[in-house]
């Protein structure tokens, strides 16, 4: 499908000058800490693709929607930029489910920007047309439109939601008339995260540590996602507690560590080694742990009466072994 695209030209720098929806955005993304972005283009991304360039981010063509998005990830784990993943409407969209869910499992605020036909157009024009956010909200943290004087506003919002908590993937779908509409330069929003909260009494999770003669730790992808490293060395240093860690935390502490024993979760040999020591200690504590990584033995693994402490990124909602 064809569309007549504004002439490509550097966006204004000051306030008030005169810059595309598509400029505000990818100026958002920057300012966010997007340093590249990974896709294939098409007719509705296309001024996209060009504010980007505008704004200092480098696409990277793929041969595959998948590919772009395992690439944007694969920058994420290796530099913390903001992975950004482009995709045109229709087939690019369906193309790119796969890892969009695989951002979901692996916890990584994936930034996936989709171009679309104006909301009118959709109601009589049905080629590869179909509602992006229904097929998206299963495997994303929330999901947005933009709309004219809207565009950073959603990034910025994308982005807070996309890093909050356990990190997740969020979509943001661009119309082509919003993309490509002529606007002014403005001061981009500040969306302030809430900070991490802590219960109002700590004294039983201590209690429970003071009486604890055979602690064990199990740490998990959270702890990586909130970087926790030096505490939870400081804490196994401070306890003496031995280590168990999530196959996605393996390199928390060094492998060497003299109270790491290994990786558990996915290979039910390495987990009947551990088993015995899960049944030996006497308070069990959830260091950032997410059970998404385990397989189903792990479920509850231990007994429903063990003191367990659960320190997490935000509340669980999965319904598996509860802290005490």
């Amino acid at each position: 499908m064809r569309h007549e695209r504004i002439a490509a030209e550097p966006a204004g720098t000051g306030l008030g000058q005169p810059v595309t929806g598509a400029d505000l955005l990818a100026a958002q993304l920057a300012a966010a800490g997007a340093t590249h972005a990974f896709g294939i283009p098409g007719g509705e991304v296309l001024a996209l693709v060009d504010a980007l360039g505008r704004a200092g981010i480098r696409f990277e063509l793929a041969r595959h929607e998948n590919a772009a998005g395992f690439m944007a990830e694969g920058l994420w784990h290796a530099t913390g930029a903001l992975p950004v993943l482009v995709a045109t409407l229709g087939p690019g969209v369906a193309n790119a489910v796969n890892v969009v869910a695989n951002a979901q499992q692996d916890r990584v605020p994936l930034i996936f920007v989709t171009g679309c036909i104006d909301q009118a157009l959709a109601e009589s024009y049905t080629h590869q047309v179909f509602d992006h956010q229904a097929v998206l909200r299963p495997l994303v943290k929330a999901s947005f439109r933009a709309a004219p004087g809207t565009e950073d506003l959603v990034v910025a919002k994308a982005v807070a939601i996309a890093r909050r908590g356990r990190p997740g993937p969020v979509h943001i779908d661009l119309p082509i008339s919003v993309a490509e509409a002529r606007t002014t330069h403005r001061t981009a929003p500040a969306i302030t995260l809430a900070a991490p909260l802590v219960p109002a009494d700590l004294r039983p999770a201590q209690a429970l540590l003071a009486a604890a003669k055979q602690p064990l730790v199990i740490a998990g992808l959270d702890l990586v996602d909130q970087g926790g490293a030096v505490a939870l060395d400081r804490f196994l240093a401070a306890t003496g507690a031995p280590l168990l860690t999530t196959y996605k935390a393996k390199g928390l502490v060094p492998e060497d560590h003299p109270r790491v024993i290994g990786a558990v979760g996915l290979s039910p040999k390495a987990d009947a080694i551990v088993r015995p020591l899960i049944e030996a200690a006497d308070l069990i504590v959830l260091a950032g742990y997410d059970p998404i990584e385990m397989r189903q033995g792990w479920r509850n693994p231990w007994p429903a009466g063990k003191p367990v402490i659960d320190i997490v990124a935000e509340p669980v909602q999965h319904g598996m072994h509860g802290a005490s």
